[in-house]
């Protein structure tokens, strides 16, 4: 009898400590006790058996010679060396009897030789397959009880970070080899860059390759898999590793687990220490955005109002593009993006206006020309506008404090109410409707309590914007005597236009949609445009 030997192991790891070669010991003398000659080794090296036999590197090998008749039996050490569930293990031992090749387990007692051992094979591979479960399972709860717990449950460890003798994140202070500077520190550098200065992840990347600022890869000298061979990385900060570090959550104290899973799980949140404070993560996710807004380098037009104009209709950004116009000439527009797929909610494809792109963009320059150039009335009219909501600042503050009285007092009622339910004076239902109507009127001071705290951040807003406004003022005058450039006027209609918001106008008598579009300046009136008519 022709026989051959299938071994496999899962992980890397176990690969690299060479376990496989305690199955091919095994196998050899198993063969030398039985007498039996083995024409051909079969070693699925670092291989789950979660995969089928034939998507396994060696395992397709097996089937195609198994097909050609190379053998008549295969030798396993166990059953879940072909699989790791009942059904990869009975599929692989239907295709290879399908070929006439039989399967015996070394340590077990089984043999598709014969019906019995066939019965016992299906039970054995059920057993296999509930022995796995279970123990994903257990792993499972205890790894989540674990992680509810703060402890850190493998994987690579966030740069600035590392794990202390307990178990538990804690913040990497130590000089980096061959720098000044720590991982914490390079991390703050980071987030500094980009908040703070409006860097983007290109140059953040470039200066820290400049600085010469080792890597994680790099620093702890660990290899990535390529193929089947590890290989040393770059050791190169790249663009995409740094918006890495912005986007992740743990370096302001949040860590999500699970959160990487490719099954569905539960999400633990647990708190961490914090590299960076939460307003910083938050303003670096905002340049983030408006980064990837400006980005320019795929562009083939240049559009003045991009990512400023939203779609009254279904609340979508308008974006420029192109169409053949007269005499096949592009001709550019701006569309809002619900009109480019079935999203938002319109159910279905927006039917706003498309606006001329030279039309608006014209327009909306002229109006940012006039400010810079005579912006006194509208200065002047920001002071008295600053005047009146300085006097009303203590009018607010006075109401706010009456409001926090208010709300405590209805916490007192509310144990009134329940004292007297204690003892037996009111009955359950009309404890239910004084608890209720506490309830309802705390809301409506809480609501106006909020309400009173916005209007005083915008009036706040509002107060730093008006002392900037001729500093702002002087620094645009001044790009505006150098050499203009399309940089230059975008920069320029960004800080002057607060936001562009396009309403489509229907009615019985035209078939045709009008576009009245409301620009909203940073430091003038709101200006209303209908087609091509003008109202301030």
């Amino acid at each position: 009898m022709r026989l051959a030997v299938y071994a496999r192991v899962s992980s890397d790891d176990q690969a690299e400590r060479g376990t496989i070669e305690n199955q091919l010991e095994f196998a050899r003398k198993y063969a030398d006790l039985h007498q039996l000659q083995v024409i051909k080794w079969y070693k699925d090296d670092g291989v789950t058996g979660t995969i089928p036999l034939e998507a396994r590197p060696v395992g397709r090998e097996l089937l195609e010679e198994a097909k050609n008749g190379e053998f008549d039996l295969l030798l396993i050490y166990r059953l879940d060396r072909l699989g790791r569930s009942a059904r990869i293990i009975l599929n692989s031992v239907h295709e290879l009897e399908s070929h006439g090749v039989k399967i015996r387990s070394m340590t077990e007692p089984f043999d598709t030789g014969d019906p019995s051992g066939r019965f016992l094979l299906t039970i054995l591979a059920g057993v296999a397959d509930l022995e796995r479960e279970t123990i994903l399972e257990r792993l499972w709860y205890g790894s989540n009880r674990a992680a509810r717990s703060g402890k850190w449950l493998g994987g690579i460890v966030p740069y600035g970070y590392r794990v202390n003798s307990e178990g538990y994140l804690e913040i990497c202070d130590d000089q980096l080899p061959h720098s000044d500077m720590s991982e914490a520190g390079v991390v703050r550098l980071i987030f500094h860059m980009l908040a703070n200065q409006g860097h983007s992840c290109i140059k953040v990347a470039d200066y820290l390759n400049a600085l010469g600022v080792p890597t994680a890869y790099a620093k702890d000298d660990r290899k990535i898999t390529r193929g089947k061979r590890k290989e040393n990385t770059a050791g190169i900060w790249r663009p995409s590793r740094v918006r890495g570090i912005i986007t992740n959550t743990t370096y302001k104290g949040l860590h999500r687990y699970g959160k990487r899973s490719s099954k569905e799980r539960e999400i633990i949140e647990r708190d961490v220490p914090a590299i960076i404070d939460v307003e910083t993560w938050e303003k670096a996710q905002k340049v983030l955005r408006n980064n990837q807004l400006e980005a320019t380098r795929n562009t083939k037009y240049q559009y003045l109002l991009r990512g400023l104009m939203k779609c009254q209709c279904c609340g979508l950004t308008y974006v420029g593009v192109h169409f053949p116009g007269n005499q096949r000439a592009p001709k550019g527009y701006y569309i809002c993006t619900g009109k480019q797929a079935y999203k938002g909610p319109m159910q279905g494809k927006c039917t706003s206006k498309n606006i001329p792109q030279n039309w608006i963009e014209e327009l909306v320059w002229q109006d940012c020309l006039a400010f810079l150039n005579q912006p006194e009335d509208a200065l002047q009219e920001i002071a008295a506008t600053m005047q009146t909501k300085e006097q009303r600042k203590d009018d607010i503050e006075s109401e706010l404090t009456l409001i926090r009285r208010s709300i405590d007092e209805k916490d007192t009622e509310r144990q009134s109410i329940l004292d007297l339910f204690r003892r037996n004076i009111i009955t359950f239902t009309d404890l239910e409707k004084q608890i209720q109507k506490i309830n309802q009127e705390k809301e409506v001071l809480e609501n106006r309590l909020v309400e009173l705290r916005n209007t005083l951040d915008a009036d706040q807003d509002y107060s730093d914007k008006l002392q900037n406004a001729f500093q702002l003022l002087t620094i645009l005058r001044k790009k505006l005597d150098d050499k203009l450039t399309f940089e230059s006027k975008r920069e320029i209609v960004k800080t002057l236009v607060d936001r562009i918001q396009v309403h489509t106008i229907r009615d019985e008598y035209n078939d045709r949609p009008r576009a009245s579009v409301n620009i909203r300046y940073s430091f003038s009136k709101d200006i209303n445009y209908t087609d091509k008519d003008c109202k301030n």
